[in-house]
């Protein structure tokens, strides 16, 4: 089992249904829903995607994966006859409570789902996977499995061609594989070596303690489309996607806010470069750290390019676990991140809504997220949208709107780089 999962069954351990590995999606349904369609879908996508079949064995002591795992049964909830009134706060409620049930990874299975029906037309649908078989990107691809063999369902037309449904399983294999090689050439020793004087704590005004419970909250950065839209030809003369120069904005912002001369961001990236890896479901990521060094003196053209070197950097040791960095560093005493307190990440699950037949489909903010960083930035790879995550109990609600107004200032400048005089 690669390391990354391995971490994740050892949270589950120690604190069941609480360790922040839930992944939760909600989506809104508009128009005439095929329930009974939409329930075949759900059983075509298990078989599609080995990952819904996973339960996690303990053999010896270690975890191991079994592709057994039961089909749970569509849960269903009619609130067509509850006050509209009252009808959010039910919503909200059932949200909350599929969102939380602890999983039983020895029997499985690691998903559930629930529809709500709110009226004839207009439905809710919560998915809720172990991240133990998810990642961000994995998102996208069930969403297209579920809707494209929903369409077929709904319209009793030929269902979709399936991928190699045995990916998952070599990936694994194979990741698993790579990493020791990694670890035994002392790699981990050599990623190391970059984080001088870690764990990295970011000093933040307004940040409180450690949280006894680290759900998190999501505040937008107020930046309008048409400065996104300068910011991106800004980081392209950088020689830079959004998200590197955003991590490079991000990095001067907490080393200039925190007076730290550099700033360290553990980053999931994921780990798809085997051919065909893109169409697979499953948690194939991995944490690498981002070391930034901002100059104070330097523009933010240079900041861009700086994130982009960072990521770049960083993605040369994408084969080497993050526990093992940690290891190498030494003894460390941080329960949570034992390398640094920030995180950033691209999170490029859908946003937009989609038109599948006679519905359409939208899905909802995200939400009941618990994070495992005292803030990170949570970068859309596709729209226009760039939030700071943070654990609800550390920050006081206009600290954090103060942050993100100042980085959105910031990617305003960044912006205004790009913008032709008048």
């Amino acid at each position: 089992m690669p390391a990354t999962q391995q971490g994740m069954w050892l949270a589950e351990q120690l604190s069941p249904g609480v360790s922040g590995y839930h992944d939760t999606g909600v989506l809104r349904i508009d128009g005439p829903l095929d329930a009974e369609a939409l329930r075949l879908a759900f059983g075509d996508a298990r078989a599609v995607h080995e990952a819904m079949r996973c339960r996690v064995i303990e053999v010896g002591e270690e975890p191991r994966h079994s592709f057994d795992a039961p089909a749970p049964e569509l849960a269903y909830t009619d609130l067509g006859a509850v006050h509209a009134q009252t009808r959010a706060a039910r919503i909200e409620r059932l949200t909350v409570l599929t969102a939380t049930e602890p999983f039983d990874l020895e029997t499985g299975p690691l998903w559930r789902a629930r529809l709500i029906r709110v009226q004839s037309d207009e439905h809710v649908l919560i998915l809720v996977l172990h991240h133990l078989i998810s990642d961000g990107w994995s998102h996208g691809v069930l969403l297209r499995t579920l809707l494209s063999h929903y369409a077929a369902r709904a319209q009793n037309t030929a269902l979709p061609p399936a991928p190699d449904t045995t990916g998952y399983r070599r990936w694994l294999l194979s990741r698993a594989a790579q990493e020791q090689a990694a670890v035994d050439s002392g790699r981990a020793r050599e990623v190391a070596t970059l984080l001088a004087e870690a764990p990295y704590r970011a000093a933040l005004p307004g940040l409180k303690g450690t949280p006894t419970d680290r759900l998190a909250a999501a505040v937008e950065l107020p930046v309008t489309g048409a400065t996104w839209a300068s910011f991106d030809r800004a980081c392209r003369r950088a020689g830079a996607t959004r998200y590197m120069g955003l991590t490079g904005l991000f990095g001067h912002f907490l080393s200039r806010t925190s007076r730290a001369e550099r700033a360290v961001l553990a980053a999931p990236v994921a780990v798809r470069d085997v051919p065909g890896s893109e169409h697979l479901m499953g948690c194939l990521i991995n944490v690498v750290p981002l070391v930034l060094v901002p100059r104070p003196t330097a523009d933010l053209t240079t900041a861009l390019a700086a994130g982009r070197d960072a990521v770049l950097t960083a993605l040369r040791y994408a084969d080497v676990p993050y526990r093992d960095v940690a290891r190498a560093l030494g003894p460390l005493t941080a329960s949570d991140d034992p390398v640094t307190n920030v995180g950033v990440e691209e999170f490029n699950a859908p946003q937009d809504p989609v038109r599948v037949g006679d519905v359409v489909v939208t899905p909802m903010p995200r939400g009941h997220v618990r994070l495992r960083h005292d803030l990170a930035l949570s970068v859309a790879r596709h729209g226009t949208s760039a939030q700071l995550l943070h654990p609800v109990q550390n920050w006081d609600v206009n600290e954090i709107e103060s942050l993100a107004q100042n980085l959105a200032e910031l990617i305003s400048d960044a912006a205004a780089s790009a913008t032709p005089a008048a």
